[in-house]
């Protein structure tokens, strides 16, 4: 009898699960729902599922609140935020870490692992990681030191047969940057609005539908 590989399912959105050890990026207009998919795509589906945040554009107990409202289950012992934001502060009741800034990318990533392995001690066999968005640490950090931490933060989940999302604005930042950071993903989630519409394609990954396919999320 053959075992059935783990994955990580994304409920009621047009794409099929995917194996652990995964990496997506998640590219689409910032004011166009693209928050709202990531933080869909990072909905934890059992109690043994956790959740980490790396934030960027919104602080950290924002991060978490936006999780609850899509209707996430907040599990504090489970979950936690990386806040990069500059008036971002440490929150021990709902385990926040407060870097101060995106051009710190040595703290993001140290407080990233602390959380991560917390996240594990607590009983998480898998954590799910989102990253709102790249587009600032490529305003405050060059390029290259951006590629670095992302693929060193992709290669971490791969290895611990983890999930990341990650989003990127691709109007805010040029096409070479997007091109070398696609680099150190498994694959993408393209989302646009056409005609009032807005839908979603996945490249690259797996065993995924074809084609644009219709989606309603909240700008």
């Amino acid at each position: 009898m053959s075992v059935q590989k783990p994955t990580y399912s994304f409920g009621d959105l047009p794409l099929e699960a995917v194996e652990t050890g995964t990496n997506i990026l998640v590219t689409g207009p910032a004011l166009g729902g693209i928050r709202d998919l990531v933080m869909r795509m990072l909905l934890r589906r059992h109690a043994r599922e956790g959740a980490l945040f790396i934030a960027a554009d919104v602080n950290g107990r924002e991060a978490l609140s936006d999780y609850e409202t899509l209707g996430g289950k907040v599990d504090i012992a489970r979950m936690g935020a990386v806040d990069c934001t500059e008036d971002g502060v440490d929150d021990g009741s709902c385990n926040v870490h407060a870097v101060g800034s995106p051009a710190d990318l040595t703290g993001v990533g140290i407080e990233f692992s602390s959380l991560y392995e917390r996240i594990h001690a607590n009983g998480a066999a898998r954590v799910r990681t989102g990253v709102y968005t790249l587009s600032p640490f490529v305003v405050y950090a060059p390029v290259k030191s951006v590629f670095r931490f992302v693929h060193t933060l992709t290669g971490r989940i791969r290895t611990a047969d983890g999930l990341s999302v990650c989003a990127i604005d691709p109007s805010a930042v040029d096409d070479k940057t997007v091109a070398s950071i696609s680099q150190a993903f498994d694959g993408k989630v393209e989302l646009r609005e056409a005609g009032g519409q807005k839908a979603i394609r996945a490249r690259g990954l797996a065993d995924q539908p074809d084609g644009w396919l219709p989606i309603t999320l909240d700008s």
